[in-house]
């Protein structure tokens, strides 16, 4: 296996020198980073660079007569050879409205990965045609970045790959995964705003199954990271804005507060980019809180189209001090009000939800899943509903979706078949019966294709010196 070390040298034999250890008032250095990060990181993984270059992307000149949950532009078969899915399943892109924080149209972007032959079940029966329906799952995606390019359907490997959506498909599930608006569209993108990225969803789902029929009018919700807070919020908006066939939501890693206003800033590049859409949706003075060159070195990588590995690299070796001239920002109104109008949890449920959090999560942490846990389980019309904390013992963000995959699968597969759940809330910790020190706690391992490419995930992959185990997520205060 390759470190990071050495894969940055190799770019940089292509791409120019770099500078790993980058003063943080050196913008040239900071960019020069950025740029070898994106061309060996970023660019091998993308299906169109830049992602303007695919028609597919651009929003028709008549989008604006769209309703919510209605197709604008449909790619019923997809180029697979593009993509590095798994052999028999295949793609299908389409473009549809969905609304924004003012309640206005917005144009979204989304992709299915269908399997092979559809997962039977008694209640997905025959069709009209005698085809049998394909069991839709509509995945939430954690942060893949905050500019158009970063578009998880232009991902080769869709983000996730066996981590969850390359295994549902396998299994015969079709996974219906949308961008969120701003994500492949050119329109803001809201970093973070998980009730704007549950609309997304939502309507993403009513999207695919007004044009493919074979789809199931049932339908899961499952998210990871970011998306385990978009997943959390489609349980919320079912209670409130219901569209038929949801059976129930599984929120993985999620952190139900976007922001931790009682605390000083991290070194995280997701506070940095969380910054950007408070300032657009609140009015937070960015020059006000960033030192200019970090600002600058942000800004830069919104510009060039960076993603998350892009933002790792610009942001790589400094500390808050170094990125911040104002740590107290989040304490901000402007932060606290985005807090108060787009956190989770302590609202009712409209179906059963299933929270998996690694007891080990060195990005999210725990504390706030817990925290959002009680203040949903102190709801009283969730008394009515299963709420299930599954704590995977020892287990990091990215490898708790593994540990837990047989445990996440079966409660998917239970729903489709209607067996009932215990109302309530309830814990249940999950641990391996194997000794401690034999079971593997992270991703090591790298998967190479036809068109070799890598994706950091995890801290696995970087030197020790990089490893970030504060990545800024909230722990909650309340």
């Amino acid at each position: 296996m390759k470190s990071l070390l050495s894969l940055l040298a190799l770019a940089a034999l292509c791409q120019g020198q770099i500078d790993i250890f980058c003063s943080p008032s050196n913008l040239s250095c900071l960019e020069n980073r950025t740029r070898v990060d994106q061309a060996l990181l970023e660019v091998p993984n993308s299906v169109t660079f830049p992602i303007q270059n695919d028609a597919f992307y651009e929003t028709p000149v008549n989008f604006t007569l769209a309703k919510p949950g209605q197709i604008v532009k449909l790619e019923p078969q997809t180029n697979v050879t593009a993509y590095d899915v798994p052999p028999g399943t295949s793609l299908s892109r389409f473009m549809y409205a969905s609304v924004d924080e003012k309640n206005q149209t917005v144009p979204a972007t989304g992709i299915i990965l269908w399997p092979f032959t559809p997962k039977t079940f008694p209640y997905n029966p025959l069709g009209t045609a005698g085809e049998t329906k394909y069991p839709l799952v509509a995945w939430a995606h954690g942060t893949s970045g905050v500019v158009r390019q970063c578009a998880v359907s232009n991902l080769r490997n869709l983000q996730y790959d066996f981590r969850s959506v390359f295994t549902l498909a396998n299994l015969g599930y079709a996974v219906v995964i949308a961008d969120y608006a701003g994500l492949g569209t050119n329109v803001p993108f809201n970093y973070l705003a998980y009730k704007l990225h549950a609309n997304d969803v939502v309507y993403g789902v009513s999207a695919a199954q007004s044009v493919f029929p074979e789809l199931s009018t049932d339908w899961v919700s499952f998210g990871h990271s970011e998306g385990g807070g978009v997943a959390w919020a489609i349980a919320e908006r079912q209670a409130t804005s219901p569209i038929p066939g949801f059976l129930g939501t599984i929120a993985a890693a999620p952190p139900p507060f976007p922001i931790a206003t009682a605390s000083t800033a991290s070194n995280s590049v997701f506070q940095a980019f969380l910054s950007f859409t408070i300032a657009r949706l609140y009015s937070l003075d960015l020059a006000s809180i960033f030192n200019p060159v970090p600002l600058q070195a942000l800004q830069y990588v919104e510009s060039i189209g960076g993603c998350n590995d892009a933002g790792y690299a610009a942001f790589a070796t400094f500390n808050a001090s170094d990125i911040y001239s104002n740590l107290s920002w989040p304490s901000s109104q402007p932060a606290v009000d985005f807090l108060a109008d787009y956190s989770v949890s302590g609202r009712p449920l409209g179906g059963p939800m299933l929270i998996v959090q690694g007891s080990a999560d060195t990005v999210v942490g725990t504390v706030g899943a817990m925290l959002g846990y009680n203040a949903t389980c102190a709801v009283s019309a969730n008394a009515q509903v299963s709420v299930q904390y599954v704590s995977v013992n020892n287990q990091d963000h990215n490898p708790s979706l593994y540990a837990s995959q047989r445990l996440w699968l079966q409660w998917i597969e239970d729903r489709f078949n209607r067996f009932p759940l215990q109302e309530g809330c309830s814990m249940v910790n999950e641990s391996s019966a194997r000794p401690g020190q034999s079971v593997q706690t992270a991703e090591r391992f790298l998967v190479e294709y036809t068109k070799p490419w890598v994706t950091i995930f995890t801290s696995t992959f970087l030197p020790s010196y990089l490893w970030k185990f504060d990545l800024g997520y909230a722990q909650g205060t309340s």
